[in-house]
């Protein structure tokens, strides 16, 4: 990726803390920000915290990127969809100075793993159009388009990856 930073020393995944939530709220509503172009702070704390109150050890997963001690990436897997085998990704994100290293391949690999892992049989994910970079990244991984719906002007898109 032109004009990536390089990262000498390794990133590390590890499951999230409680009291990480206002730093990984940040984090999500700047990449957010950041590609969408408007405020998502709200909504975004909001869902988390939606998550967080309903969080299984059993059946959900909640994983920080760190480098040098930054958080930098995170991804959340939920057990909230509807169909009991399926699962919901959400909030992949990774911090643009960070990007083009592989550290949303690897939060989804892992994320993949644990889903497989637990008996879920589907990973669903939406994510807007204007994440371009990363669309191309989940079809890559085997995740198939199967929806479009508008959510606040922009395209989402639904993607399902079958385990």
């Amino acid at each position: 990726m032109p004009g990536a930073k390089e990262f000498p020393s390794m990133m590390v995944l590890r499951p999230f803390e409680k009291n990480e939530e206002e730093i990984a709220v940040k984090l999500i509503s700047q990449v957010y920000r950041e590609v969408l172009g408007r405020e998502v702070n709200k909504f975004v704390r909001d869902e988390v915290r939606r998550i967080l109150e309903d969080f299984d050890e059993d059946r959900d997963l909640f994983l920080i990127a760190e480098h040098e001690g930054e958080l930098v990436g995170t991804m959340i897997l939920e057990h909230g969809n509807p169909e009991p085998e399926c699962c919901n990704m959400q909030f992949l994100v990774v911090h643009p100075d960070h990007r083009g290293h592989g550290h949303g391949h690897d939060l989804v690999t892992k994320g993949l793993s644990f889903a497989r892992q637990v008996g879920y049989r589907t990973v669903e994910l939406n994510a807007t159009a204007d994440f371009d970079f990363a669309l191309a990244m989940y079809e890559r991984m085997g995740f198939e388009h199967v929806d479009t719906y508008l959510w606040h002007g922009s395209e989402v898109y639904t993607f399902d990856k079958f385990l």
